[in-house]
């Protein structure tokens, strides 16, 4: 029961993470005539290459890889310190 806590909690993070973190805020529509059914033009550059440019490293990026490693490296010795305090309660009470 215990490992199926940690691992749904581990879920929540994860998308909580993901859903305030890495995806923006969505942009508000022009106002103007409007389309139904059909798809946005998009200009097509002819010359480039799709892996041509590098993406730049952002905040949000930074911020996740940050935030999961500090989970997943503090996550083990915080269950053992959690698992020790209820070792010591359960000593002084009996």
């Amino acid at each position: 029961m215990r490992t199926i806590l940690i691992v749904l909690g581990v879920w929540i993070l994860i998308n909580a993470l993901i859903v305030l973190i890495m995806i923006p805020p969505r942009k508000p529509r022009k106002s103007g005539p409007r389309q139904t059914g059909a798809l946005a033009p998009v200009p097509i550059d002819q010359n480039g290459h799709p892996f041509e440019e590098q993406e730049k490293p952002l905040l949000r990026h930074v911020i996740i890889s940050i935030a999961m490693g500090a989970f997943f490296s503090l996550a083990p010795p915080l269950i053992e310190a959690v698992d020790s305090v209820k070792r010591f309660i359960r000593k002084r009470r009996g």
